[in-house]
């Protein structure tokens, strides 16, 4: 594999329990082996809809296709699948791309995954289009597919490339922009002001939904001025680059919304740099464990979070539902909840989610 990638090996073990009783005739296959499944049997931890898990028949392996590993909401996304695959004892390999830009090597990672032999994927694309081919050879081999947490594939993609996705599990995109706009408007009260946008890397849903979300709110708010919407590529070098431009050319700039905290702290050491701490309402997406820190810190003024560690454990769920022929009947779209964290709800919020977010643990 090219040096390039980053392949995280993440294999669950689960203890297995042999069935009692010998097979004495000639040629029997030997019994099936019992899953150690500690959830198993009950209902689902994060989405009522889904009813009851069942134990698994078999320790099923699932392939991971994640954005990136570099990122702390990646991280907590990584954690959710394995504290699912131990919880209902299967076994999950988690891969990503080596930066949240790098559409190629992510798919070549998964065309590598192809011959692995699992029994269900679930990925996350970088862009609506970079996994086209090959999710279309997943399907051709009969593998089926769960579309988790970021860039999605739509219907009209599915049609033309003959792609089988039987799962959508994600967030509103849009309203975690429209989250930070409200916010912002209510920071600066009526006398309003100027605002820009940085987005993500162009082409991809979550960071083209982020950006319309943050257009389609701004304008309901005639006192806000939408000065324009800015590349960052998820960098926060680059953002800070953007930011600093942007200061220079519009003194006058009120408020900045970063389409993810990475992002939202370079815009912060931009403002820092321009002696204007305190002067520009800085808000981020994704509830990092360095974005909250820089909530705390009074940097950045809020993050919108949407619990990254539950869509991944409800795409295993799901995953499990489908593998033991128990998936009709439920919902094939799951859309996961999200809320605004501020200085002002902060340390409630850190001590609600603790448990679930390693992250949030290190804040300690």
């Amino acid at each position: 594999m090219n040096l390039n990638r980053v392949r995280i090996l993440v294999l669950v073990t689960c203890m297995v329990v042999i069935a009692a009783g010998s097979l004495i005739a000639a040629g029997a296959q030997e019994s099936s082996a019992a899953v150690e499944s500690p959830r198993g049997g009950q209902v689902s931890r994060y989405n009522p809809d889904y009813g009851v898990i069942p134990v698994p028949s078999k320790k099923w392996r699932i392939g991971i296709m994640e954005k990136s590993l570099i990122n702390d909401f990646w991280l907590d996304v990584k954690n959710g699948y394995e504290q699912a695959a131990a919880d209902y004892g299967i076994e999950v390999e988690i891969f990503a791309a080596p930066t949240e830009s790098d559409i190629r090597a992510q798919a070549n990672t998964l065309e590598d995954m192809l011959g692995k032999n699992y029994d269900l994927l679930c990925v996350s694309p970088i862009t609506d289009s970079n996994l086209l081919t090959p999710l279309a050879k997943a399907t051709k081999m009969g593998i089926p597919i769960i579309n988790a947490i970021d860039a999605h594939i739509d219907e009209e993609n599915q049609q033309k490339h003959g792609i089988d996705i039987l799962s959508l599990i994600t967030v509103d995109f849009k309203e975690n922009t429209r989250m930070s706009v409200r916010y912002i408007a209510e920071e600066l009260g009526s006398e309003g002001g100027e605002c820009i946008h940085i987005m993500g890397l162009p082409g991809g849903r979550c960071a083209e939904e982020r950006k319309l979300g943050y257009e389609e709110e701004i304008a309901q708010y005639p006192n806000l001025t939408n000065v324009g919407v800015y590349n960052g590529e998820w960098d926060r070098k680059k953002a800070m680059d953007v930011a600093a431009d942007i200061l220079q050319s519009h003194p006058n700039l009120k408020a900045i919304s970063a389409a993810n905290d990475n992002m939202a702290m370079g815009a912060y050491q931009a403002v820092k740099n321009a002696g204007r701490e305190g002067d520009v309402v800085i808000t981020g997406v994704d509830a990092t464990p360095d974005g909250i820190s820089s909530v705390m810190n009074g940097e950045l003024d809020a993050t919108t979070a949407f619990f990254q560690y539950q869509l991944a454990y409800m795409s295993i769920e799901a995953a499990i539902l489908y593998l033991e022929g128990q998936f009709d009947g439920k919902p094939t779209v799951v859309f996961g909840p999200q809320e605004n964290w501020s200085a002002a709800n902060l340390e409630s919020k850190v001590a609600d989610y603790k448990e679930m977010y390693a992250g949030l643990q290190a804040l300690e």
